[in-house]
């Protein structure tokens, strides 16, 4: 077909010039890959260059703090697992955001840790993966009691220093098809690795990096015993470069449409629901219903939470893990948090404004909070309403990666407007002390997953008190999650009776005209 469409352009000698054409398509196509994979070849050696020189700055700083620390821990005078050992613990723990917790190990398990308090249950450890001595390390274990959060872990005697799972946040891994490796100078433990780096893992023992492929590199430490080695596949001429896009059309003539047509079908569905989320969020159509939130003392009701919910054209409901990924991918978290503030301040104005002080909750991203375009907005928003600042708080997700510093500075500006501002599902994120030391808060809340393990043989209930401990120490108001008994309410209570609490024992969400008037 292509050589025909040639043809009726080019006329009666069109036969001979659709081949000279043809050949000049190939050769030009050819030449602009060949150069084009130079560039890369250029380019991926630098950039693999940049990022290891990056990663082993970070690797060496982690090991340095920890070392200090595990040092410091050693040498404290007191009893261990006492309430001003556990003190010195947490002071300790300040002083690194790469550090997420300080234990104290007792016959192979944690006895008590800085974050957790001291455990009725000593929590079993598996055996250190590798030993450089006086140092045992453990690699990807479950270091807390609700296994929820995977850590790195660095040992030394009876002292333990668990590696916060943000340690090497920032440092600059914005390809993905770069391999890399932090591990010990003769490559017999891997302390960190990104992506599968087993052939990699492999070359550099074998000191045979060359014939893995071009693109492969290592750097080492003069003093420690730390090396970062990288690589990257080595990619065909047409990747990469600009002659995909021109190799794509040459053999897309030829290839038919049956593999579009799979493709555009998925795209479709996607940007169906896509476009019916972006229609939802512009014309204000997504719901809110609102969580009760009550003091644990007397139930007394002091707040709702503002909870997105969404149905699609069929009337179908789409989860919130589903659709606010999707905004966000868009771009469209903005005005997703926009629509839900515009939807609660028009449900909730009256109360918001009336006497006694009631307060609702928005969870909002961290990418939102540090952008000052949105901290106007809200500002706007409230005056518009007439809704005053400290009865709106904002709930940032624990899980947050976010720089500290930017994020401190937007905290505070949050709270300097008046708004409380809150770290949510605390206890299963990556929050540490430094982490939380560093941030203006007002509130953590206590994830469920500590909640729903009261009454039972989890240790996860056994923490409990150390997060308590944490919110006493930080001065901040303590909000438990998940509450669905009254039996969890007494125990909660009995440790915290200042703490507040939302869950379907308090109430579930509902619309704002059904919410109960105290």
């Amino acid at each position: 077909m292509p050589l025909s469409i040639f043809g009726k352009v080019l006329g009666s000698s069109g036969r001979h010039t659709q081949v000279i054409l043809i050949a000049s398509m190939v050769v030009t196509l050819a030449t602009t890959l060949v150069v084009a994979q130079k560039l890369i070849d250029r380019g991926k050696i630098a950039t693999l260059h940049e990022h290891a020189t990056r990663i082993l700055v970070r690797a060496v700083d982690i090991a340095d703090q920890t070392d200090l620390i595990l040092q410091k821990a050693r040498s404290l005078d007191t009893v261990p697992c006492s309430a001003e050992d556990l003190d010195q613990l947490r002071l300790l723990s300040f002083h690194s955001p790469f550090v997420r917790d300080v234990a104290r190990l007792e016959k192979g398990a944690i006895a008590c840790s800085a974050a957790w308090g001291s455990l009725a249950t000593p929590f079993a450890l598996p055996a250190p993966h590798h030993a450089i001595a006086p140092f045992r390390f453990w690699r990807d274990i479950t270091s807390t009691p609700i296994g929820e959060v995977r850590s790195d872990m660095t040992a030394h005697g009876a002292m333990a220093v668990v590696t916060a799972p943000g340690a090497f946040d920032g440092v600059g891994f914005a390809d993905p098809s770069i391999k890399t490796l932090v591990l010990s100078r003769d490559g017999s433990y891997v302390f960190r690795s990104f992506g599968d780096g087993t052939r990699l893992l492999k070359a550099f023992r074998e000191r045979a990096l060359g014939e893995l492929n071009k693109y492969a590199i290592a750097h080492c430490h003069a003093v420690r015993s730390i090396c970062v080695v990288q690589s990257s596949p080595h990619s065909p001429l047409w990747v990469e470069s600009w002659g995909l896009l021109a190799a794509l059309v040459f053999l897309g003539i030829f290839a038919g449409a049956g593999i579009g047509l799979t493709v555009s079908g998925y795209f479709a569905k996607r940007n169906a629901m896509a476009a019916q989320l972006k229609r939802a969020i512009d014309r204000d159509a997504i719901r809110v219903m609102y969580q009760p939130i009550r003091t644990l003392q007397d139930r007394r009701l002091v707040g709702v939470e503002a909870l997105a919910r969404w149905s699609d054209a069929s009337g179908k409901n789409i989860p919130p893990d589903q659709f606010i990924p999707l905004a966000e991918q868009m771009g469209w978290l903005d005005a997703l948090t926009g629509s839900v503030l515009r939807s609660t301040f028009r449900d909730l104005g009256d109360r918001l404004r009336s006497d006694p002080p009631f307060y609702v909750s928005v969870n909002v991203a961290s990418e939102e909070i540090t952008n000052r375009h949105f901290r106007n907005y809200l500002e706007t928003l409230c005056r518009e309403h007439r809704i005053p600042a400290s009865r709106v708080a904002l709930e940032v997700t624990e899980r947050s990666t976010a720089d500290y510093v930017d994020l401190a500075m937007a905290f505070q500006a949050l709270r300097d407007a008046g708004h409380m501002v809150m770290i949510d599902d605390f206890g299963t994120g990556y929050s540490n002390f430094a982490y939380l030391a560093a941030l203006p808060l007002d509130a953590i809340k206590m994830d469920r997953a500590f909640t729903n393990a009261i009454g039972t043989e989890s240790l996860a209930s056994e923490v409990i008190p150390g997060i308590m401990s944490i919110a006493s120490a930080l001065k901040v108001m303590l909000i438990v999650e998940g509450i669905e008994t009254e039996a969890q309410e007494h125990f909660l209570k009995e440790l915290h009776p200042q703490a507040k609490g939302q869950g379907w024992f308090y109430g579930r969400p509902a619309l704002a005209a059904d919410l109960p008037a105290s």
